[in-house]
């Protein structure tokens, strides 16, 4: 294709409605320049996406090009895990191609080691829940789940016969490393936070990671291998969602499992939780979809439009930025992309300068599209 026919295929794309455009082309890296500004984008990957996991979580690591899945609805599966699935996906965001690091461990390899961990024989966790505790660590360069099986007490003698007794109520939580380099994951031995149904950051004017659960709030000493309960606390609730504020060096936490458009700032000096006082509300948030732009200064929060936020049959949502100078929300008069309820996969890429949706499509089944904004 010639630069003239290119200049004018590129016009006539970024001319289109959100809904019909879809950007990628199987071979080539992706040109994410052709991504227009101010709009929803629907990107065509390629490969098997990973499925849509109600509870699992996600974490980009911008350096290598990468977006990582984990979690597992386990009492609730989805037909693609397969029953419970501890599986790595990942999208490479240059070819758009997804892939899958390792076949999910069955249920004969999992075992409760000392100071009742779970893990499998093969050294990787057991398929949870994950919710927002996902993040990447570059300092280390590995994925950091802090979690645990939390609902194996759902029907425990059916679904685990190889254990006995009450041995699901004295699982304790873990903190895994997974190194995408070597597709291994290790568990430290440090005292791990309860973070199930909770949240995980990384503050990278600190660069530490930071867990809030609404009734603790936790810093991650990674030199002395602990974690530090700070005290400072909200409510308690669980289905939180927390991003890294930037410009004004606080984190953010929008959401409870009872739904809620307050927006909660926490001081890692402090330590304290206070709550902001906005202009504008946004919907309310349980289990929220948001990611923060420290290039703009704005969090962006793709909203469900629909009277229950934990489940939208609809798939309808709305799209919000939150202006952190101007302590501001504002409503974008924009389509959205679909949202059927909790969706802890929302990223930032600040190498691209892009806001990245990840969620089942009207046509996908169970399995993940990808869409994209560019603010500005």
């Amino acid at each position: 294709m010639n630069r003239p026919s290119l200049h004018l295929f590129r016009t006539v794309l970024i001319g289109c409605l959100w809904a019909g455009v879809s950007y990628g082309q199987t071979g080539v890296s992706f040109d994410w320049e052709s991504v227009p500004a101010g709009r929803w984008v629907r990107l065509s990957t390629h490969g098997t996406a990973a499925p849509k996991v109600f509870h699992g979580g996600a974490t980009i690591a911008p350096e290598r090009n990468e977006v990582y899945f984990v979690g597992s609805d386990t009492h609730s599966p989805t037909t693609l895990e397969k029953g419970e699935s501890n599986a790595v996906y990942r999208l490479n965001l240059a070819t758009l191609t997804w892939s899958q690091d390792y076949e999910q461990d069955p249920k004969s390899t999992y075992r409760i080691v000392a100071n009742n961990q779970a893990e499998t024989t093969t050294g990787r966790p057991w398929a949870m829940h994950t919710f927002d505790a996902v993040e990447w660590d570059p300092t280390v360069e590995r994925v950091v789940v802090v979690s645990f099986p939390g609902h194996t007490r759902f029907e425990p003698e059916e679904r685990f016969p190889m254990f006995e007794g009450d041995w699901y109520t004295k699982l304790e939580p873990s903190h895994w490393e997974y190194d995408p380099a070597t597709k291994k994951w290790s568990r430290l031995e440090t005292n791990a936070p309860r973070l199930f149904a909770a949240a995980l950051t990384r503050d990278s004017r600190r660069g530490q990671l930071i867990g809030f659960s609404g009734g603790g709030t936790y810093h991650f000493d990674r030199a002395a291998n602990v974690w530090k309960t700070t005290g400072a606390a909200t409510e308690a609730g669980w289905h939180f969602s927390i991003v890294y504020d930037s410009v004004a060096d606080r984190v953010l936490s929008l959401g409870t499992n009872m739904g809620s458009d307050e927006l909660l700032a926490y001081d890692p000096d402090a330590p304290a939780w206070k709550q902001i006082e906005t202009k504008g509300k946004p919907l309310p948030a349980n289990g929220a979809a948001i990611a923060f732009d420290p290039d703009e200064g704005v969090m962006l929060y793709l909203a469900n439009d629909h009277p229950t936020q934990y489940h939208n049959p609809t798939g309808k949502s709305a799209t919000f930025i939150y202006h952190s100078r101007t302590r501001e929300w504002e409503r974008l008069k924009i389509d959205s992309p679909p949202l059927y309820g909790m969706n802890y996969l929302m990223q930032y890429d600040p190498v691209r300068r892009i806001f990245l949706h990840f969620e089942k499509g009207p046509e996908s089944g169970d399995r993940i599209e990808a869409w994209a904004f560019r603010y500005r």
